[in-house]
């Protein structure tokens, strides 16, 4: 059985990158429903304040740490996670050809969210790559459903196109709170085997947002990329980043225990 430790208050599996991509794979083969979360420095400092969103990560069946802030506090409170599991270059795995071991055959992805016309994007993007031979990703259908509250996201007719796509992989982009809680409210009407929030990931993947290069990433200065690209970040990553110091201390003193 898969260890799992929790980070301040959140659950998070002891697992890497590759072990992640296998178990979506075996999932996508059996027909099994997974719900993917990734939980970052944000929704750890989310969840503090959002005892639906800490509970939407809590119900998740498997919990990735996306974000070495996570990763840092997992080793200051004694229980060292094998590394950072970002739900993007879990994308990224998948699609260059992880778990075909397991699946034989090219995932069929559903984009659901997005800014205007990004998810059409990245729809397109994806399936010129798989008719070139470069990916071994499709995409299957895709739908945004623009903004409002999340009951008037959930149609009836929404969530049977997405069933009747057949996909494999139904990738959310709503923004952390309104996703998680898109994903818990109707997980049981979807058939789709996983299901995740992977809010960036549509724009990464229709190319209207760069990915800050892998040194960036393993030095854990994504954010500041981030902040590069999308100024009106910087609200956001200034109170995570104050947040961490208080989850530091939180969990030294929990190693002290």
């Amino acid at each position: 059985m898969m260890q799992r430790i929790t980070i301040a208050g959140l659950p998070f599996d002891v697992i890497d990158t590759a072990g992640a991509a296998e178990r979506l794979a075996r999932a996508m083969r059996d027909g099994q429903r997974l719900f993917l979360s990734t939980p970052n420095l944000n929704f750890l400092v989310t969840a503090q304040r959002d005892a639906a969103f800490r509970q939407s990560v809590v119900e998740s069946d498997l919990s990735v740490a996306d974000g070495m802030p996570v990763v840092w506090l997992a080793r200051l409170q004694g229980t060292p996670l094998p590394e950072r599991v970002a739900g993007s270059t879990l994308f990224d795995q998948l699609r260059a050809g992880a778990g075909q071991a397991v699946l034989g055959r090219a995932i069929r992805v559903y984009f659901f969210g997005g800014p205007p016309g990004v998810a059409q994007q990245a729809c397109e993007r994806l399936n010129a790559e798989h008719a070139a031979g470069r990916g071994q990703m499709r995409c299957v259908g895709w739908h945004t459903p623009g903004f409002g509250p999340v009951e008037q996201m959930a149609a009836p007719e929404v969530i049977a196109a997405i069933n009747a796509s057949g996909a494999d992989f139904l990738v959310v982009a709503l923004g952390a709170q309104k996703g998680q809680a898109w994903i818990l409210q109707n997980r049981a009407r979807l058939q789709v085997p996983v299901v995740s929030h992977l809010g960036a990931v549509v724009n990464f993947v229709a190319g209207t947002v760069q990915r800050a290069p892998p040194a960036w990433q393993r030095w854990g200065l994504e954010w500041l990329w981030r902040i590069r690209q999308e100024p009106q970040l910087f609200k956001r990553y200034w109170g995570d980043g104050w947040a961490l110091l208080r989850l530091a201390v939180r969990a030294l003193g929990q190693r002290g225990r």
